[in-house]
């Protein structure tokens, strides 16, 4: 689809945000674009609808039993529903509802580098002690692989918006307050186990 779109928009592909549609709309007609916008809209509204199920049990999954997050954010009402957890992802989705089309995928792509970015560390460092998790990983090329991926991600940063950079700043400082209120959580159900014991 991309090459076609190149082919028939040429250089002109820069100027539209929706150059799929465009594409279509050139090639056969009005009819065309408008088909291609009601089936982006449709996918769009399909992960919507899946999300604002998983959200909340992800959410409430990485309180409750992996720790990650305050143990209160995993709460259930009598209907067994993560309520805190669905209010919280409700008010993040109100909050970027707000934003732009294209902020929203540049937050995606941040997002994707902030999982990216730890994973090429975490690769160096175990070809450093070769304390590989998994016993049996060979990268070819030594470190070649995770430094290039890791000099192309730091030139990805480079083509974030200041906007998209202090969301993401504002997110990093959230997840450390809340890594810190764990620790304190964790430490308190701790004491609270010793006493348990004592009694």
């Amino acid at each position: 689809m991309l090459l076609v779109a190149i082919g028939i928009l040429g250089v002109k592909m820069g100027n539209y945000s929706t150059p799929i549609a465009v594409t279509f709309q050139k090639a056969v007609g009005e009819w065309g674009y408008v088909l291609v916008i009601a089936g982006m809209l449709i996918s769009i509204f399909g992960v919507a609808f899946a999300s604002s199920f998983n959200t909340p049990a992800l959410i409430a999954s990485l309180a409750t039993e992996h720790s990650m997050l305050p143990s209160w954010i995993g709460k259930k009402n009598k209907h067994d529903a993560a309520w805190v957890a669905i209010l919280f992802s409700a008010v993040i989705s109100a909050i970027l509802i707000t934003q732009s089309y294209l902020f929203l995928v540049s937050c995606i792509v941040l997002a994707s580098f902030v999982q990216y970015v730890p994973s090429i560390l975490a690769v160096i460092k175990f070809k450093h002690t070769n304390e590989f998790p998994n016993h049996g990983f060979k990268l070819p090329g030594g470190y070649t692989i995770p430094i290039l991926a890791l000099m192309i991600s730091c030139y990805m940063v480079t083509n974030f918006t200041w906007k998209t950079i202090l969301v993401g700043v504002v997110v990093g400082v959230l997840a450390a307050v809340a890594y810190f209120f764990i620790e304190k959580d964790e430490k308190a159900e701790q004491k609270h186990q010793q006493y348990l014991a004592k009694i």
